[in-house]
């Protein structure tokens, strides 16, 4: 009896306090009796959370994944929506004129963060509040890229959470048609640049379509559309990505392009277009002309393709599947230096910025923090954002998420249900939670592909640097202009190569590189 007595007690005590407190925020007397609207009013109202995005908005407001993360995180979201071909323009106008969202476009560049960190539009947070609030995700885009945090540094203060592309941490990967290595002797691809050589030149002299006539060639080049692509498994094997900084014996950045091993690498290439290796329109082709020369026969190897690209449903996988060539994949060639590298593009990207509110809002900035870590590392918050209601929306097959087959078109379930990219900016970026959405046997066939390979990438990450706006233009031009001639030997790779350096230099290269190396330091000493 005592104790329940005590209970009793405990209960009044609980009804007069908060009849006390609605009391005084209603300006009535104690003892006022409570209704249930009362209760309602004395219930802290839900943090309100703006999201801007344009990757898959969803129609309405009130949609079901919208719905789920307000019930999970008690939050009122609010939505604006933008059109992903056009939002720039738009969403600069909105942000000048005071419309500040709190987590802001995932499609923004590390050039846009600077801007609006000048401008005082986006929020600075700690590393260590984030590590703090977000540590899976943390510890998952730091194995992906250690260098995760460099893109979001800004005059000595962190924009925003990191990001990731995975496979840009992966290399290009050669590929052979299979037919042809047999053809030739191989039982597997070449392994070192001598070998690479031979089977080259067999491909292209060797008539291995049987018709007499010399109309192949061993490999082509990218050069209408994309020049840093262009041969990149032979720069490679010298150990260079030519339109990327490196750094060089003594710790600091060098531009690729003017490097002893480019030069080497463009006398190796003008030895291979002499020897007719080489298709003499690599100037103007682009990657559909590889794709559609590799499965007509007209060239036996092509390395402009990651490892989705080759798998059998991927750009070049699928054509080849699809004419009936054999794909070898093979792994980086030795080089001269007796490595194997893999040109690569790096997966760094701008992080997830947000308004400058923020900042002296702690309880919604950790509030979106924590919200953040549940979508992107949390098996249920993962995929309720990115793919709706299980058995709904979707099924599993495994642990494989695949769409109902009204859902399957990504920008649709986004306008009806609200999942993809606008509420979880992280889709796809994140390596642990892939097996949701690549399958088990395409997963195996990328640790196939990319296993083991050491890769290049730029050693100044993503980097917007102001010289590089000014000047970057015409040193693009001059090094392609150059590169082109001394490939078909119109230009020397020796001499003329030293005239082309000390061009670059002159052209704003120098600038560049005196901005890149200070930029690096201070990235790399805070």
């Amino acid at each position: 009896m005592i104790k329940r007595n005590k209970a009793l007690l405990g209960i009044a005590g609980t009804v007069l306090s908060l009849s006390l407190i609605i009391a005084g925020c209603s300006g009535g007397k104690p003892g006022t009796a409570i209704t249930p609207e009362d209760f309602e009013t004395a219930q802290e109202k839900p943090i309100e959370i703006t999201i801007a995005s344009d990757f898959d908005p969803p129609d309405d407001d009130g949609n079901f994944v919208q719905t789920y993360l307000e019930k999970k995180f008690k939050v009122k979201i609010h939505n604006v929506r933008y059109d992903r071909t056009v939002w720039r323009g738009k969403f600069n106008v909105d942000l000048v004129s005071g419309t500040v969202p709190d987590i802001f476009i995932g499609d923004a560049t590390e050039s846009d963060m600077i801007q609006w960190a000048d401008q005082g539009l986006i929020a600075s947070i700690s590393v260590d509040e984030i590590r703090t609030y977000m540590p899976k995700y943390i510890e998952d885009v730091e194995s992906v890229a250690a260098d995760a945090w460099a893109v979001g540094t800004y005059q000595g203060k962190n924009w925003g959470v990191p990001k990731v592309w995975g496979d840009g941490a992966t290399g290009f990967a050669p590929a052979y048609n299979g037919e042809r290595l047999k053809a030739i002797g191989y039982d597997e691809p070449p392994q070192t640049l001598e070998e690479l050589e031979d089977v080259l030149t067999k491909f292209a002299n060797g008539d291995p379509d049987g018709n007499g006539v010399k109309d192949t060639f061993g490999l082509t080049g990218r050069g209408k559309d994309y020049t840093p692509q262009m041969f990149n498994s032979i720069f490679a094997a010298f150990g260079v990505a030519p339109y990327q900084f490196k750094q060089d014996a003594d710790g600091k950045l060098v531009y690729g392009g003017i490097t002893e091993q480019s030069r080497e690498t463009l006398k190796l290439l003008n030895k291979w277009y002499k020897a007719g290796i080489i298709d003499p329109e690599f100037i103007t082709a682009d990657n559909g002309k590889i794709q559609q020369y590799f499965v007509n026969g007209r060239i036996g190897m092509i390395d402009t393709g990651l490892w989705h690209h080759l798998h059998e449903t991927g750009y070049f996988g699928k054509a080849a599947k699809d004419s009936g060539v054999s794909m070898v994949i093979g792994k980086p060639v030795i080089g001269p230096a007796g490595d194997r590298y893999a040109m690569a593009q790096g997966a760094l990207q701008a992080p997830l910025m947000f308004g400058k509110q923020l900042e002296t809002n702690e309880k919604k900035r950790t509030l979106i923090l924590q919200m953040l870590e549940f979508i992107a590392t949390n098996p249920e918050g993962y995929l309720t954002t990115r793919f709706g209601e299980q058995g709904v929306h979707y099924d599993l097959q495994g642990e494989l998420a695949v769409p109902k087959p009204e859902y399957i078109d990504g920008g649709a379930r986004g306008a009806e249900i609200g999942a993809g990219g606008f509420y979880n900016p992280f889709g796809g970026k994140v390596k642990s939670m892939l097996k949701h959405e690549v399958s088990k046997e395409k997963l195996k066939f990328m640790e196939e592909v990319t296993s083991g390979v050491r890769t290049i990438t730029d050693a100044l990450g993503l980097s917007v640097l102001p010289s590089r706006s000014k000047y970057g233009a015409i040193l693009k031009t001059l090094q392609d202009q150059y590169f082109v001639k001394a490939i078909t030997g119109e230009a020397d790779a020796d001499y003329d190569f030293e005239q082309f350096v000390e061009q670059w230099l002159k052209s704003g290269g120098k600038e560049v590189t005196e901005e890149a190396n200070k930029l690096y330091r201070e990235r790399n000493n805070p």
